[in-house]
Parts: C-alpha cells; structure tokens; sequence
C-alpha cells in the first residue's frame, strides 16, 4: 500500500475512535469562524486532508518542472512567430491589451497545473496560470488541520508537512516588483488585490490581504471597476498600490475597456507592478495542449520536453473539419465514433465552462456538442483517468464517502513548482465553481 493511502486508512481509524467527534466539532466551529465560504458554502465538506507520500511529491514537482519548461519556449514561439500566433485567433482587443504589458518577468508570476495521480502517472488537464484560487484558503484549511485533536495522535505514527502558498505568493509579487524597479522596490510594498467584489471567492482576497499586511505589507482587497489611472497614478478611493495582485481574469478586464482600462494603462505607463501578467492570457488557453501534440512545435521541444508531453499531457487536437485523429484518420468521424474516450473543451473558458465529457452524455447530445465545438474554437483531448479516494464526511465524520480527487502543483514565476492544491468532487468535472466540490489542503506524510 503507498504510504499516503496507508495514513489516510490510520486517519480514519482515529477519527472512528473519537467517541464525541470532537475533531468536527472543532473544524466546523472554526470554519465558520474563519467564514471559509465559497459564496454561501462551506469550502470544505470532509474531514481529511489529501495525503501525498514525499516521492510522490518529489515526482509531481519534477515532471511539472519539465513540462513548464516546454509552455516557456511554446511561450515565446507564440510571441515571436505570426503565423503560429494566428491559430489562438486573438482579436484585436486581445493583441492590445497583450501589447500593453512589457513587464520584465513571466506573466504567471502565480500559476498552477491542474491533473490527476492516477496509477502512478500524473496526467494534466489545464494549466490555470492567471493568478488562480484556492491558495488562501488552502493555507487556512492547512491550519484548521494542523490544530485538530485527530491530528495530534495522527502525529504519534506520521509525520507530516502542509504548504502554505500566501508566504510563497508574496515571496513572487515582491520578485516581479523588483524585477521591474530594482533597488527602488520597497520591502514593505503596498498591495492591491483586485478582482469584482461579486465573484464567490472574494473572502479568499480578504484572506491574502490578512497575510500580507502580518508580513508588514499595506494590503487592500479593490475592485476591478473602482481603478482610476490619473497623473500617472493608479489609485482607487485613495490607495495606492504599488504591486497589483491581478485576480481578475484578462478577459474580464476585456470586457471593461482592454488595454483603455485603468489598470492596462497603468501596467502600459509603467507605473505599477501587475501580477501575474496579461500574458497569461495566452498560457491559459488550451489551445496549448493542442500544439504541443502538433508536430509543428516538435523542433522546439527537446527530447526530455517531448517525452514529458507524451506522457504527461493527454493527446489533444484543434476541433476543425481538416483534422486528423491520433492514429491518423479523419478527425471529425473519429470524434464522432469514440466518444467514450474525449472530452471537448472550449479554448478560453475557465471553471468548467463547456466542458462536455463524452462518456456522460448520449450520441445526440454529443452530436451537438461537436456541432458546437466546429461553431466556436475548441479542442477534443483524450479521457483521463480520475483517481478516487475515500474521505470522512465533515456532517458525518464517521462514515466515508468516495470523491474524485486531483492535485495540482503550484508554478511561481513561471519556473519553479512548489506546493499543491487539490479539490475533490462526487462527479468527474473537478471544480469547485463548478458546484459540489470541496477544497481540501495538501500534506506530505511519512511514517515515523
């Protein structure tokens, strides 16, 4: 039995053996107390942590290290070549505000790779680069775990290590802010985390302007639509940021004026760090895993980047009527005929949205989803395997419930890989958005 599946057994074992179920009681108590809410429920409905052994770990990070390294140089192919470029089918609001931003660091400054340890093999399904969620209330949950009396006695047989990420997202905003002012950067610089304030996550941004400001920073949660750039200052209601911690998604800021908008401005004048970049609109896209399939982008790649592809990222293709299969014949009656195997995929959405798995739906609801996929950009990627695990129910700690699981390596600066996140689900679309989900914190577990 892997080590972690052997302390989440012991995990289990313990809490079964709490005659008053003292560990819920407390949890719950204290995630309310911290209002850990996804708009109106609770982010977390299990009463364990997700358990990874230190070579599993050590994997992860190892393999997502490799693959970062093939999105850096598709990264700058795509910047380089117009031809190549042109298969993202920008608008010219995108091509804009992309141009907007020549700040002198990668543009996910916070990212991470989504996918699912199933068998031993890491298989990814997005790469959630612009500045994604999840951290802040990791690190809360972290913590909440850590104090449990479950924990303690867990503790006489295991040892083990949580990751808490708002330490590591401040070590990052503060990198870029030195990266583009050099010695002017202050140590304590002043923080705006600026999304819409009508999103569901918003009590997270209050959680990382809880952080930063105990690490002596000046921190602000603003919204998106309060910005204003004048006189070469972009302020809102009287603060001034110097570094923007950017959870509003670019296509957001799109829809809000593109690279007119106070804060595009503001990053085209130089006048503020914003992190992460807009260029991650173009890292998001899953266009991506379409390319690094498509021997046009193999002579890029070198052959350790090649082979983590193959291995790591499941075979995917451009949705279009001149399409070829992965063995070779006509895309789209291979679509048609396989759908137990594909997923389709809308390029430029986030949460879930359009996903369409093919082995969930009947034959004409997967007729209209092709139709659909030819009608606006998608692509069709090969079925992954979820991995399941069992976990205490935080309403009935003692019994047990099979959720779908993933986890997620975290990408900083757009090279390193430290810490996970992860999510579970009753269903096999992983999202918290998505509804039904919970979030749950990572720990590295050995036995003592």
């Amino acid at each position: 039995m892997r080590s972690s599946l052997a302390a989440a057994a012991h995990w289990h074992e313990l809490l079964a053996a709490e005659s008053n179920t003292e560990s819920a009681k407390q949890f719950r108590a204290a995630q309310d107390r911290e209002r850990l809410l996804f708009g109106e429920r609770p982010i977390c409905k299990v009463l364990r942590p997700l358990f990874l052994s230190p070579q599993d770990a050590e994997m992860l990070t190892a393999n997502v290290r490799v693959l970062m390294s093939a999105y850096r140089k598709l990264r700058h192919v795509l910047t380089a070549d117009s031809r190549l470029r042109a298969w993202l089918q920008l608008s010219g609001a995108e091509e804009a505000i992309l141009a907007a931003d020549l700040q002198p660091f990668e543009p996910d400054v916070v990212g991470r790779m989504d996918g699912f340890l199933a068998d031993g093999v890491f298989r990814v399904v997005e790469y959630n680069a612009e500045s994604p969620g999840g951290i802040g209330f990791g690190d809360r949950l972290a913590t909440l775990f850590e104090n449990l009396p479950v924990m303690r006695r867990f503790h006489e047989q295991w040892k083990s290590t949580a990751f808490h990420g708002l330490e590591r997202t401040l070590e990052a905003l503060k990198a870029a802010d030195r990266s583009r002012l050099g010695e002017r950067a202050k140590p304590n610089p002043a923080i705006a985390i600026v999304d819409r304030l009508d999103v569901p996550t918003v009590r997270e941004f209050e959680l990382c302007a809880e952080s930063f400001r105990a690490a002596g920073c000046t921190a602000q949660v603003i919204d998106v639509h309060a910005l204003r750039f004048e006189n070469g200052v972009l302020h809102a209601d009287g603060f001034k940021p110097d570094i923007v911690y950017k959870r509003a998604l670019v296509k957001d800021l799109l829809k809000l004026g593109g690279a007119q908008h106070p804060l595009a401005r503001a990053v085209a004048a130089r006048a503020v760090t914003c992190a992460s970049g807009f260029g991650v609109h173009l890292l998001f896209r899953k266009e991506l895993f379409a390319m690094l399939h498509d021997s046009a982008f193999h002579a890029t790649l070198d052959a350790k980047e090649r082979a983590a592809v193959q291995t790591h990222v499941p075979w995917s293709s451009f949705v279009n009527e001149e399409g070829h299969a992965a063995d070779g014949s006509a895309l789209l009656p291979w679509i048609r005929s396989n759908k137990a195997q594909l997923v389709l995929k809308p390029t430029d959405d986030y949460g879930g949205a359009g996903v369409v798995l093919g082995w969930t739906v009947d034959d004409a609801a997967w007729s209209a989803a092709l139709q659909g996929a030819l009608e606006a950009p998608h692509i069709v990627q090969q079925r992954v395997t979820l991995p399941r695990e069992s976990f205490p129910l935080l309403e009935e700690p003692q019994r047990l419930a099979q959720f779908y699981t993933d986890v997620d390596p975290y990408v900083w600066n757009g090279t390193n890989v430290e810490g996970f996140g992860a999510r579970l689900a009753p269903g096999e679309l992983l999202n918290v958005t998505a509804g039904g989900g919970s979030a749950v914190p990572v720990f590295i577990v050995e036995k003592r």
